[in-house]
């Protein structure tokens, strides 16, 4: 029973192994055929994407060459010269401020100095000229000053009323007509703004009707400016600032100290046998009263004038003379400053009065007092 049992055992491990072979050959089989396919699938895709990469060359070659000969680069470039171009031109007009007559209030000016703010306080018939006398006001919100500057741009009558439908876009034919009517004007102006301060001025404008500056609209271009320090001399103290003063000008300058802003102005000079004696006024919008201040800094002649010098380097030669020209000066002030209103003082000037035409200064206040409180217990 035994030797049946074995022979039995040893039959069906022959049956497995043939079993198990065959099944390994069949599985070599469809290795070797699925192989077979992939080669084939491998060979398929690579002429595909060879046949794909000619066709992208040569599309590229037809896109790249245009009728003119131009190449794609060449193509591009241009546009992009154009596209900066016309961003070049909106930020011009961008930088423009637009003015009527009767605008009422002020209008942002930007420049490459920061923000100003215009208004047009009038206008009057020149009759020496023919033209017209623009009078502008100009605020100076930065902590420069700006030493001399052009107004670039043009005027004409106000804009066109276009009936209802028509909108107010530069492809109108009347809106074209209007462009085309503008005359351009360039005025510069060597007038100082001082810092954080309005400075009125004139402009001329040779136009031959008042109905030709119903519209006003110009750029500024900045051409000296001069950044506003605090004085680091000794004795100085650090709100206390050195005011540019033009003597002839009928301007308000802000003087800067530790006690807040005033203002001062020149009405008059007099010779005196000691000096130059200016008669001032001083604002002072504070409620204290300033008893005892004294103005010092340096005096000398007007500022040289940018358009009397042929090229920069002679008027930066001009200027390096005029500042060592300069002479030191301090003066008390005898009055007190009261509280709230225009206070007439004079100072003394060691020059002589067509000597003293330009100041540049500081206010020192070493003494003030509070009114009492009127309040009852």
């Amino acid at each position: 029973m035994r030797g049946i049992l074995h022979s039995l055992r040893q039959g069906a491990l022959i049956l497995l192994g043939l079993g198990l072979s065959g099944c390994n050959k069949d599985l070599e089989e469809r290795l070797d055929r699925l192989e077979a396919e992939l080669r084939g699938v491998r060979s398929d895709t690579r002429e595909t994407v060879e046949e794909l990469k000619t066709r992208v060359i040569s599309a590229e070659n037809l896109v790249g060459v245009a009728s003119g000969g131009q190449t794609l680069d060449e193509r591009i470039r241009s546009l992009e010269d154009s596209f900066s171009e016309v961003l070049a031109r909106g930020t011009r007009e961008n930088e423009m401020v637009y003015l009527r007559t009767n605008l009422q209030g002020h209008a942002p000016l930007l420049t490459d100095h920061g923000t100003f703010l215009v208004r047009m306080e009038g206008l009057d018939l020149n009759l020496a000229t023919g033209g017209y006398t623009v009078h502008l006001n100009i605020g100076n919100p930065q902590a420069i000053s700006i030493q001399q500057f052009t107004l670039r741009g043009h005027h004409g009558g106000g804009t066109p009323e276009l009936p209802e439908g028509e909108s107010y876009d530069l492809r109108n034919e009347k809106l074209k007509a209007w462009q085309e009517s503008l005359k351009p004007f360039e005025y510069r102006v060597n007038k100082t703004l001082e810092p954080f301060s309005w400075t009125p001025f004139d402009i001329e404008i040779a136009a031959d009707t008042r109905e030709d500056l119903e519209m006003i609209r110009f750029s500024m271009v900045v051409e000296n400016a001069q950044l506003s320090r605090p004085d680091s001399g000794s004795g100085g103290s650090a709100g206390s600032q050195f005011a540019h003063i033009e003597v002839d000008s009928k301007a308000a300058s802000v003087l800067r100290t530790d006690y807040g802003a005033f203002l001062v102005s020149v009405k008059g000079a007099e010779q005196s046998e000691v000096g130059t004696k200016l008669h001032l006024e001083i604002g002072n919008p504070y409620g204290f009263t300033l008893n005892q201040c004294r103005i010092l800094g340096d005096y000398g002649p007007s500022r040289p004038k940018r358009e009397e010098s042929a090229t920069s380097e002679e008027y930066a030669e001009k200027m390096a003379a005029w500042t060592g020209s300069l002479q030191p000066f301090e003066s008390m002030i005898s009055t007190k400053i009261a509280n709230f209103r225009w206070n007439k003082a004079t100072i003394l000037v060691p020059g002589k009065v067509d000597e003293v035409k330009f100041l540049r200064c500081q206010l020192r206040v070493e003494d003030v007092t509070l009114p009492a409180a009127t309040g009852t217990e």
